[in-house]
């Protein structure tokens, strides 16, 4: 636990230096595939975790994704956006018994997002991403996802 909980507050750090706005002309995907790369370096070579998701796109609203998350492993769920993004949010659900329920989330309110998943059993996991805030006279923008876990 207590790694875990080292592992977020590090990449927490990280991705406030990360500058999001390089090639940033409203439309270019540069900036999220930018950013990305150095998350992933971080997660991959500093923090010894090994990445099994990443996925770049355009959000509005939400958007929802499900995987299968083992038991054999503590994973992070990463999102963040580009420039346009005042706050972006996570939130985390297990499937029981064919119902969702909320397992974790992010709750600060910033254009990065971390939630931690420490399953006791495998099984089926939701998880939603919400483009919460956006800055002044922007609607939409490019958001990266990564989901890791420990090796």
């Amino acid at each position: 636990m207590k790694a875990m909980s080292r592992f977020l507050v590090t990449l927490s750090m990280l991705l406030v230096v990360i500058p999001a706005n390089a090639y940033d002309d409203g439309t270019s995907m540069f900036p999220i595939i930018n950013k990305s790369r150095e998350i992933v370096s971080f997660i991959e070579d500093e923090m010894n975790y090994e990445v099994v998701r990443i996925e770049l796109d355009i959000l509005r609203t939400s958007k929802t994704i499900v995987r299968t998350l083992s038991s054999d492993y503590n994973y992070a769920i990463v999102a963040y956006g580009d420039s346009r993004f005042k706050d972006i949010d996570v939130k985390v659900y297990a499937k029981y018994g064919g119902e969702w329920e909320l397992v974790s989330q992010d709750t600060d309110s910033e254009p990065v997002a971390i939630a931690s998943v420490e399953p006791s059993y495998t099984r089926e996991y939701m998880i939603e991403i919400t483009a919460y805030e956006f800055y002044s006279g922007y609607d939409v923008g490019h958001y990266g996802l990564v989901i890791c876990h420990n090796k």
